[in-house]
């Protein structure tokens, strides 16, 4: 199942129609813009979904509107949405091909056309778990619970807070360990291409609580720890381990990435994005991540990007599906990528109402 739009509104901020399309999108605008803003946004919908903490000052009153497709079937269409003023669930309604399934006030709860009566804190999907009686209840919380972030700027050799957290849910020496022979080759190759020459990758258990990931450079005598390495490089192998672990999960339905290539020089940056998505394409992987960075955007086509502005505390979404014809005439004029982006073109464009 794929995010095809995603909507949310608290106080003192709103996100509308975010539409990532039917494999990957980058998220890019200005500085203070939303792009992070937007992930925390998602990762605080997933995490009441799951009935976990709500993350990062998530708000306890907010609202959610989600459509979702399916990968084989052009048709299909999921809509999910819900309302929580104060931590208590006001509004929740799922259709399918609309086909309504719950509809839920602050007075009532339907299933079809049962009526229920569910905890005033609990949404309906969390409580109504059945593979056979409920598959499209199931369908959505297995994708909820397939939903998983990296940010980029946070790594680090532990990265890891507390378990309810999924924004790097794993240390470095987690993702190494996960790895088979195969997996950690595979890194190494990887690693090769970014001019990384790694020749080998472990783990080192310093103490009970403790254990470092262990690197061999091909021509350096000594073993370099993973506290000892530049943040780009520790980034760089942090995220191609994850991708391998992703690569050997089934359970993973959604990647989030907050500043992508973060840190990373040109050649990395350009290198290590075009892999992700190549990776994340190949394996049906839908991907989201965020980035200022100039090279990055140089090789993400502008079809798949979503383009974010900010007026106030509202928060609107760009993309070739809202504006073609913007997306085609940018196309026309031979600029960069990051011409689109950093130029007035968008803007003389929308203000001339076309």
């Amino acid at each position: 199942m794929l995010l095809l739009s995603f909507s949310y509104k608290e106080s003192k901020w709103e996100l509308t129609n975010l539409s990532p399309g039917r494999s990957s999108c980058l998220l890019v605008g200005r500085n203070s813009t939303g792009k992070t803003r937007t992930i925390h946004a998602l990762q605080n919908v997933v995490s009441f979904m799951q009935m976990k903490q709500i993350l990062l000052g998530g708000s306890t009153s907010f609202s959610a509107e989600m459509i979702f497709g399916d990968s084989e079937d052009i048709d299909y269409k999921m809509d999910y949405s819900f309302e929580v003023k104060d931590g208590f669930v006001d509004k929740e309604l799922l259709s399918v091909n609309d086909t309504v399934l719950i509809k839920r006030t602050s007075k009532t709860a339907k299933y079809k056309s049962e009526t229920i009566n569910p905890p005033a804190d609990k949404l309906i999907v969390q409580i109504r778990r059945d593979r056979d009686m409920y598959p499209e209840i199931e369908q959505l919380m297995t994708w909820a619970e397939g939903v998983i972030c990296v940010s980029c700027s946070d790594i680090n050799p532990y990265t890891i807070i507390s378990p309810a957290r999924f924004i790097n849910p794993f240390s470095f020496s987690e993702l190494v360990e996960s790895l088979d022979a195969d997996g950690r080759e595979r890194v190494l190759e990887n690693a090769s291409k970014l001019d990384y020459n790694v020749t080998s990758i472990s783990t080192l258990k310093a103490n009970n609580s403790l254990k470092l990931v262990n690197i061999k450079e091909k021509q350096v005598s000594e073993n370099i720890f993973d506290m000892q390495l530049s943040s780009g490089m520790l980034r760089t192998l942090y995220l191609l381990c994850f991708m391998q672990y992703i690569k050997n999960s089934s359970k993973v339905s959604l990647l989030l990435i907050d500043d992508m290539s973060e840190g990373l020089d040109y050649s990395r940056s350009t290198r290590l994005g075009k892999m992700i998505f190549e990776e994340c394409g190949q394996n049906g992987l839908q991907v989201i991540a965020s980035s200022n960075d100039a090279f990055l955007m140089d090789v993400v086509d502008i079809s798949n990007w979503q383009i974010l502005r900010r007026v106030g505390s509202k928060v609107s979404s760009i993309n070739q599906h809202t504006n073609p014809e913007l997306f085609r005439k940018f196309k026309m004029t031979g600029l960069t990528n990051f011409d689109f982006f950093s130029s007035d073109f968008i803007e003389k464009y929308l203000s001339k109402g076309e």
